[in-house]
């Protein structure tokens, strides 16, 4: 299923679009057409003597590194969703406060 949205993060005008896989959830969150920073964030969870360990792994496929804020996104979009997650990011001056913004705007567009 694909879900497109037009949508405000942080007042600017910002375009969503998100595309439900059996393994994974493609989400791209745009104010500029162009797909930005790629990022790769996987969840497993191990269940040791009966107490589960959650292990997340991101990785920046191309784009801005270091961006502690995209990771921190992709990372709770896994968490939230509970799918693996490709998501495509170019949103300029992204802060906490709009990264909670647009986590809970994708959560409210879900396709999985």
């Amino acid at each position: 299923a694909v879900r497109k949205a037009q949508i405000s993060v942080s007042g600017k005008m910002t375009d969503l679009v998100l595309t439900g896989y059996a393994d994974r959830v493609f989400v791209i969150a745009t104010q500029n057409g162009k797909m930005g920073t790629l990022i790769s964030a996987t969840g497993d969870s191990k269940s040791v003597g009966g107490v589960v360990n959650e292990t997340y792994s991101i990785k920046v496929l191309m784009g801005k590194r270091n961006d502690q804020i995209a990771e921190l996104l992709a990372r709770s979009l896994v968490a939230k969703i509970g799918k693996n997650v490709l998501l495509g990011l170019n949103i300029k001056g992204l802060d906490a406060k709009g990264a909670k913004e647009l986590m809970q705007k994708i959560i409210a567009h879900k396709v999985w």
